[in-house]
């Protein structure tokens, strides 16, 4: 079942809650959980900033799903590779075969160590 939040009429958010962590990284007291937030800027090209942390990547490709409705997705942006931003990277890049990824040229090297995949003729490098 999805959970989305209208931002603004071409920004939705597509992230997740977790609310069954309770220490982020091992470190911080988040006795209410975390939200891993993501967003989906939706117009004539269709962008997400961000994936998700794993735990919560069901819901994340429920409330993407939806929040395109049957539209293209045409960019995911990665912004760094912390495993709560990019633990669905992978899995995003098979169910949007298609989907271009922008990042720059050192996220890159560490999406090509982290899952092994060629983006060479989709990765479009910012500085």
């Amino acid at each position: 079942m999805y959970c989305t939040k209208k931002i603004t009429d071409d920004l939705i958010w597509v992230g997740a809650n977790d609310r069954r962590l309770s220490m982020f990284e091992g470190v911080y007291s988040v006795p209410k959980g975390v939200s891993y937030n993501s967003y989906l800027l939706k117009d004539n090209i269709n962008v997400l900033f961000d994936t998700v942390d794993k735990a919560v990547g069901e819901t994340f490709f429920q409330n993407l799903s939806h929040g395109l409705a049957g539209a293209h997705l045409d960019f995911v942006v990665i912004q760094h590779m912390e495993p709560d931003h990019s633990a669905t990277l992978s899995e995003l890049l098979l169910r949007y075969p298609d989907v271009k990824v922008v990042c720059n040229s050192k996220i890159l090297e560490m999406i090509k160590q982290f899952f092994n995949v060629d983006l060479s003729s989709r990765a479009f490098i910012v500085k």
